[in-house]
């Protein structure tokens, strides 16, 4: 085998790998006043200022109509993590771990929350 070869198939094992792996996060939107609606995993989302058309389905009748915008919300809390110092007591305490991921404020709960 030559080695462009090798490294070639080297190349497609490891993409192979990486597709395959089971690793996702989960999409939310959030809103001006601080709210927030986490997706289900067979929701999409439409972001536009314009109208939005689709396809509906009621009681085995499809229709084809105007969607209205997205009101659902799965958190309201009017007290946020954001208006308090990373760290802090009151920021650690509203700070829900992981759900941003591995981000920055992740790792100051980690190292300032964590007893």
């Amino acid at each position: 085998m030559k080695p462009d070869t090798s490294l070639i198939l080297g190349a497609l094992c490891a993409f192979t790998i990486l597709a395959s792996a089971d690793a996702h996060a989960d999409t939310f939107i959030t809103y001006d006043d601080g709210s927030t609606y986490t997706l289900k995993e067979d929701e999409r989302v439409f972001v536009t200022e314009r109208r939005l058309f689709g396809l509906t389905q009621t009681e085995g009748v499809f229709s084809f109509g105007e969607q209205e915008p997205n009101d659902k919300r799965d958190y309201t809390d009017g007290d946020s993590f954001e208006n308090y110092p990373p760290g802090s007591e009151k920021w650690c305490e509203l700070y829900e771990p992981w759900s941003e991921g591995f981000t920055f404020n992740m790792q100051t709960w980690i190292r300032a929350c964590q007893e």
